[in-house]
């Protein structure tokens, strides 16, 4: 594009001497080019993958994680669902109350799989409010990615995970925002994105580096401003700093998913406590069960597929667990939708290998067990966490690697200790 000048008497041709400017346009197009090559081949500026505008549980369990010098050999996968059944569960074990942006530990389960199997047990729970598979499937290979590979994967599966009609595609979930930034998708992609414009999308993010870590310029610049603006403008000293909680009662709506220490506490509860304070949701789960979508049911049912791939060739020991909701939120699905789902995930395991236990066993729960129609309380999720070990230790095969996996940390923690002694 060039700009031309008219002469005195309106003839729109140049004249002689005089020069075509290029637009700012092309310009603006030239110096984004150049200045994208050079990113894209030299990479002058460090980002923090793990780093992100606003710390949900997702960012919580995997920063924990990374920062952890200790070994794992069993991980927790699964929804809200496994988060109640076990941390319930710990906090009346244990006596006291527990953060849950910190905790991410499964000690009542630690404690059983110790006397059951011997050697030691450390288990992460991952698991992670709303995780449907897709999102179980990155957090592990997230998890893998941090040098933490488990020698056990337990599962927790519910129909909820596969047929939420409040949610159409892997893409809305609050744990996969955070997991795309630290695993590579490329194998799973045409899953993933399911409109013309989201494959553009994907498409520009691999290609133009500047527009695939827009995100990564913001938060830098975003840091720059903040250390700026606290010298020109420093905070007097007099004035106590502006908190999360100030800015949950200024703006209730403003990133709704993140999370500060503090803001999610488990505290031990008698019977009579989780009595009064069930909940009745109903309606919720009339929501999410009303209009299942048959294009996510499938996609989920293919990222379950990848997970029990990943564990095959990683050579992790995966059990899929049906986790125990009430009969009568199985009523709230359509007809023969929960023994329909049952037999995909039970037909999914069974062609790759992978173990399976149906833990919904409606005669062995009472309402009493339960905060609400799904989510049990600490005395369910005592109850659900022997019947899991009880099944283990009844399944040779799988009673033999728990056996070794326990021998093999306490081997390591004990080779590590004679280590630190010497030096």
């Amino acid at each position: 594009m060039v700009t031309e000048r008219q002469n005195p008497d309106g003839d729109a041709g140049a004249q002689p001497g005089w020069r075509l400017h290029p637009s700012a346009f092309v310009v603006g197009v030239v110096l984004f080019a150049l200045v994208n090559a050079y990113l894209s081949f030299f990479t002058p500026v460090h980002f923090d993958r793990f780093n992100f505008p606003y710390r949900g549980w997702a960012w919580w369990a995997l920063n924990d994680l990374r920062r952890s010098p200790d070994v794992h050999n069993v991980a927790l996968l699964g929804s809200s669902l496994t988060i109640s059944a076990i941390s319930s569960c710990d906090a009346n074990y244990l006596g006291r109350p527990l953060d849950l942006t910190s905790y991410h530990r499964a000690t009542y389960l630690d404690h059983r799989l110790r006397t059951t199997f011997g050697g030691m047990f450390n288990t992460y729970d991952l698991a992670l409010p709303g995780a449907m598979p897709s999102d179980a499937y990155f957090s592990l290979r997230a998890m893998v990615n941090c040098a933490h590979r488990p020698d056990v994967v337990i599962y927790g599966v519910a129909p909820r995970d596969f047929l939420d009609s409040t949610l159409s595609s892997p893409l809305d979930t609050e744990a996969f925002r955070y997991f795309r930034r630290l695993v590579n998708l490329d194998d799973v992609s045409r899953a993933l994105f399911r409109t013309p414009m989201a494959k553009i999308n994907w498409w520009l993010e691999r290609q133009v580096y500047l527009y695939g870590n827009a995100l990564d310029f913001q938060l830098k610049f975003g840091d720059w401003s903040n250390r700026v603006l606290a010298r020109i403008l420093p905070r007097p000293a007099s004035r106590p700093a502006f908190t999360f909680w100030d800015r949950e009662r200024l703006l209730p709506g403003y990133k709704p998913a993140e999370l500060c220490p503090g803001s999610v506490i488990i505290s031990p509860a008698d019977q009579a406590t989780c009595s009064k304070g069930f909940k009745n949701n109903t309606r919720e789960y009339q929501d999410r069960y009303r209009s299942p979508d048959l294009h996510t049911y499938r996609t989920q049912l293919y990222f379950l597929k990848q997970l029990l791939q990943f564990c095959r060739k990683e050579r992790i020991e995966l059990i899929v667990v049906n986790m125990p909701i009430s009969f009568y939120n199985t009523t709230l699905m359509a007809p023969g939708e929960y023994p329909r789902f049952v037999q995909h995930v039970r037909t999914a395991c069974f062609e790759h290998g992978v173990t399976y236990y149906d833990l919904a066993e409606f005669d062995q729960y009472r309402w009493s067990d339960y905060h609400d129609s799904v989510h049990l309380n600490p005395f369910g999720g005592k109850k659900f966490v022997d019947r899991l070990v009880d099944y283990l230790a009844a399944d040779r095969q799988v009673s033999q690697a728990m056996a070794l996996a326990g021998k093999e940390l306490e081997r390591y923690v004990m080779a590590s200790s004679n280590r630190n002694g010497t030096l």
